[in-house]
């Protein structure tokens, strides 16, 4: 389970993240990162409609958190970061988790250095 200091809780905070946040896609699982604030916090919003079963939807989420810790070098500074379900994921392993942490990082590393220049 995240740390409360890494999570996103409020309802403001998702919206926020949800309107003005840049959409990214890898497959079966998107996700909205919108730089800012003091540290990176995470958030989850997987849609019954694509994993009905209350476990499909907290075995992604620890998969894609356990995930996020292994690659902690690669973290950037600061911002938020909202996972949510495109359609039925095929596979909800480690591998794949990595897979979509490591993709994800080196797209946010792609825009900072495109805003530098």
């Amino acid at each position: 389970m995240l740390k409360k200091g890494l999570r996103l809780r409020k309802k403001e905070d998702f919206d926020r993240v949800f309107r003005s946040g840049k959409p990214l896609f890898f497959n079966e699982i998107g996700c909205r990162y919108l730089e800012g604030g003091s540290s990176l916090r995470l958030g989850f919003s997987f849609s019954k409609k694509h994993l009905p079963l209350a476990v499909d939807r907290n075995r992604l989420r620890r998969v894609l958190s356990e995930a996020f810790f292994q690659l902690k070098e690669e973290w950037p500074e600061h911002g938020d970061i909202i996972f949510f379900t495109v359609k039925k994921p095929k596979k909800t392993d480690m591998t794949t988790g990595r897979a979509i942490i490591r993709s994800l990082f080196e797209q946010i590393k792609k825009s900072q250095k495109a805003k530098q220049l």
